[in-house]
């Protein structure tokens, strides 16, 4: 299945093409991601069920582990941008979660591969 690739109008109307992260780009992070997981699975295995307080320690654990959000950004984001020339510490806080939820693959679309881990 390929990557996808799309283009991504930023808050000044410019637009930039950006693609999913994949194959040994991804492993790292999912890897870290699996093992919090794991190490949380007293909490149930579907993570919408836990409550907030779990929610929120799974959060920290994944930030603490190194693969939360802000991981996946400095991570991802910079490899993951196809227009040649920007630079991705032009893009503002809503533009890096707008790049994000695409690139991880949060927005499921005809060849897209939803990674639930992420």
């Amino acid at each position: 299945m390929p990557v996808l690739e799309k283009e991504i109008e930023l808050e000044d109307g410019s637009k930039i093409l950006v693609r999913q992260v994949s194959g040994l780009e991804r492993l790292e992070i999912d890897s870290k991601q699996a093992k919090v997981f794991r190490s949380m699975r007293d909490f149930g295995a579907n993570p919408m069920d836990w409550s907030t307080e779990q929610q929120q320690e799974f959060a920290d654990k994944l930030d603490e582990a190194g693969c939360g959000p802000t991981a996946q950004m400095a991570a991802w984001i910079p490899n993951c941008i196809v227009s040649e020339g920007f630079d991705a510490n032009d893009l503002t806080m809503g533009e890096l979660q707008t790049v994000l939820r695409f690139i991880r693959g949060d927005e499921v679309e005809e060849g897209a591969v939803p990674l639930s881990s992420s």
